[in-house]
């Protein structure tokens, strides 16, 4: 008998309930939560869920070049926006402290510890405090006459040093990590946690190079490190060099040099305190070597990202990995820098920008139930006090403050995702296809994950290495957009997920490669999807259209109906029952099957040979948001959704419950962007939206109210949901039922 974790068992007790919510023979029950994913281990590190985060920058002023910083200064901004901690930097391009490493100090910090000052005044104002550790960020200025920079250095296979701009003050060589500047790093970890009391270790890395990031360094260390782990020489990245070539360097470097530098840097800090850590991973999505480290730490931060929606599905995504969960709030608001013509100087990051962007940003992040990491002091350091009574920064703190408020609340309640995104990071990183474009392939797991969104499917992303039979299943239904590049081991789970009663909807080249982008000959799903591969790469053809095959009774839509199709579609042969064709409108002709549905085993499947969700990502176009819902129905059929929100465009959605508690996040994306002044944004409200709410089965409702606006609407009761009307969505708003059980 197989003896199950506690965590295992909870996470089939989760999958059963949400079954329950969306399967064929769901009573009218909502899911309660089940999954204990997102909590820390310590008790002592719960405090990193509901950070409020002040960063003071350290590669700009009041730090860099010169040295303005004035501790109590930077208190009372955190006060006055409700902070709870800050994060000082230990050392960006200079050392903050005085450090006894090798490493060079600020030339104006003279018999100064602004470092220590720092801790000292806000632990006594009962603030906590980060400290930054950069792993091999850029530092070595190309102006200095250091001797020891150039045994620190990354080299080209001509011996020539690697060079990086950064934030574009100057030109700095890049270090290597397999040189002597491995252990000063190390030796400056152990200095802060041994000699600085700070609450939480934060690190920005590990680095091996960033703008040269992509060519291999030959450098003395490398190449003798190299030469004893594999007994060869570093690849040359020429036309001799074979993709095996590449393959092994790179998995050497992911594995012998950034995972395992990491997992020592963890270990020195827990060897000396156990301090929470965390790290900067916004590299998750993209293959990048570092990607992976966040298995070493307590939680890690997406940076930004290019809309509020998708921000959501990155935080989303880094919580299904169980760890805590940052975000910085307005990054991304720096001005685009159209004028000058070196486009690597940044743009006034010591200016607040205007507009409410900071706001929904705060908003979204409340959603998701992340940390807050506002960027930063810098923006603030020199302005005059009443900006931060301002309609910009005064938003920032109305989230704050309601973050603050109702603390307890949102930390007492989970998310109940009812569907799983299978999000391709293999495919982003190894896929070579000749039609793949790599920097836009986001667009199918980001469309995937609104249009779940937008016909009010609670949808979980999850990466494609961290698939497990357990993971698949918390989710009834897995939707995978275009993961093409999946294991022979992530197809058989895939397949036995079915067989044992899932629900599967894949789309486009799904399976058409193994983990590390190699192509196979027919899809790896082939006898799950009932699909043979004709072609390994698609076709490009203008104004496709799909039409149904057979009438999609469930959703209502009758035969014959032609919907705007991809124009990057899939030849291939269907095994199952097509249940539509792709039909060339420019030639009038039937280009072949679209849509494939089939049964395996217990569950059942259906496959779409193009990528609608990435269509739709770029044109939130409503043909497609009906064809696709068309689709789910006759997966899931009965479908008992936890939340019902009529579509608006620009609205978001994201549930969140306990044993008697329902919470619906509503965020308005529904800016007024300017088409140059892209950090200047408003937000139009969104009135009269009517929410529905699932009561869970054996529950009655106690009350409504909307705690954004601190309102009680009216509310009845509708087959078995709860409904009210939100009179206001501007840009936030969130719902709250009580229950009684």
């Amino acid at each position: 008998m197989i003896k199950l974790s506690r965590r295992q068992l909870l996470q089939r007790a989760s999958a059963g309930a949400a079954l329950a919510t969306i399967g064929a023979k769901a009573p009218p029950a909502a899911a309660l939560p089940q999954s204990e994913d997102s909590i820390p281990k310590k008790a002592g590190f719960e405090w990193m869920r509901t950070v409020r985060l002040m960063i003071a920058e350290g590669y700009a002023p009041p730090f860099y070049p010169s040295l303005d910083y004035e501790p109590q200064k930077a208190l009372e901004i955190a006060k006055r926006v409700h902070f709870n901690a800050i994060r000082y930097p230990t050392f960006s391009y200079l050392a903050f402290y005085p450090t006894q490493t090798k490493l060079p100090r600020h030339p104006e910090l003279g018999d100064r510890d602004p470092f220590r000052q720092t801790i000292e005044l806000f632990h006594n104002a009962g603030l906590k405090v980060v400290a930054y550790n950069p792993l091999n960020h850029p530092f070595m200025d190309v102006h200095s006459e250091n001797p020891q920079y150039r045994d620190w250095m990354r080299y080209d296979a001509e011996g020539r040093p690697y060079r990086t701009r950064h934030f574009g003050w100057t030109e700095f060589y890049e270090g290597c990590l397999n040189s002597p500047l491995r252990d000063q790093t190390l030796q400056a970890v152990r200095e802060v946690v041994t000699n600085y009391p700070v609450d939480l270790m934060y690190f920005d890395g590990p680095y091996q190079g960033m703008d040269q990031r992509l060519h291999y360094c030959h450098c003395q260390y490398c190449k003798a490190a190299y030469q004893k782990a594999r007994g060869k020489g570093i690849p040359l990245q020429d036309a001799s060099t074979t993709w095996d070539d590449d393959f092994e360097y790179q998995q050497w470097l992911t594995q012998d040099v950034i995972e395992a530098f990491m997992q020592q840097v963890c270990a020195t800090v827990r060897n000396v305190r156990d301090v929470p850590v965390v790290y900067n991973d916004t590299g998750l999505l993209s293959g990048d070597w570092r990607s992976r480290a966040y298995r070493y730490v307590d939680g890690f931060m997406f940076e930004a990202a290019d809309t509020p929606e998708e921000k959501l599905f990155n935080l989303r995504i880094g919580q299904s990995t169980g760890k805590v969960i940052w975000t910085y709030i307005s990054s991304h608001t720096e001005y685009d820098r159209q004028h000058l013509k070196d486009k690597t100087v940044r743009g006034w990051y010591s200016t607040p920008v205007a507009g409410e962007r900071l706001m929904l940003d705060a908003a979204v992040a409340a959603a998701a139930g992340a940390g807050y990491c506002y960027w930063g002091l810098n923006r603030l350091f020199y302005e005059p006090k009443e900006v931060l009574d301002g309609p910009t920064i005064g938003g920032l703190k109305k989230v704050m403050d309601f973050a603050a408020q109702h603390e307890a609340l949102l930390q007492s309640v989970t998310h109940q995702p009812q569907v799983g995104v299978l999000t391709g990071a293999q495919t982003q990183q190894w896929y070579k296809g000749e039609k793949f474009v790599r920097e836009n392939y986001r667009n199918y797991y980001y469309g995937a994950f609104q249009l779940l969104k937008d016909l009010n499917f609670d949808a979980e992303p999850f990466l494609d290495f961290e698939m497990t039979p357990e993971r698949l299943a918390k989710y009834p239904l897995i939707y995978a957009p275009n993961a093409v590049c999946l294991s022979d081991a992530q197809c058989s789970m895939l397949g036995k997920y079915v067989e044992g009663g899932g629900l599967l909807l894949a789309t486009h080249l799904t399976s058409v490669a193994d983990e590390f982008g190699r192509a196979r000959k027919d899809f790896g799903l082939a006898d799950v999807l009932k699909a043979t591969l004709l072609s390994p790469e698609p076709v490009e053809i203008p104004d496709l259209y799909l039409r149904a095959d057979i009438s999609l009774t469930i959703a209502g839509i009758p035969p014959d109906r032609y919907f705007p199709q991809d124009p990057q579609v899939v030849a291939f042969e269907a095994k199952g029952e097509g249940i539509a064709e792709t039909y060339d409108r420019g030639h009038r002709r039937r280009f072949g099957t679209a849509a494939v549905a089939t049964r395996f085993g217990q569950g059942r499947v259906i496959y779409v040979g193009s990528g609608l969700e990435a269509v739709y990502a770029e044109t939130l176009n409503e043909s497609i948001r009906t064809l696709v819902a068309a689709l789910l129905s006759e997966l899931v059929q009965k479908r008992r959704n936890n939340y019902e929100v009529e579509f608006r465009p620009g609205l978001s959605c994201q549930f969140a419950s306990s044993k008697d508690i329902l919470l619906l996040h509503l965020f308005a994306n529904t800016g007024s962007i300017w088409k140059k002044l892209l950090v200047q944004e408003s937000f139009l409200p969104l009135t009269d939206v009517v929410v529905r709410l699932r009561i869970p089965e054996g529950h009655t409702i106690k009350s409504a109210s909307l705690l954004w606006s601190r309102s009680t609407p009216p509310w009845k009761i509708v087959n078995g949901m709860v409904e009210l009307t939100v009179p206001e969505v501007h840009p936030y708003e969130l719902v709250r039922v009580d229950l009684h059980t």
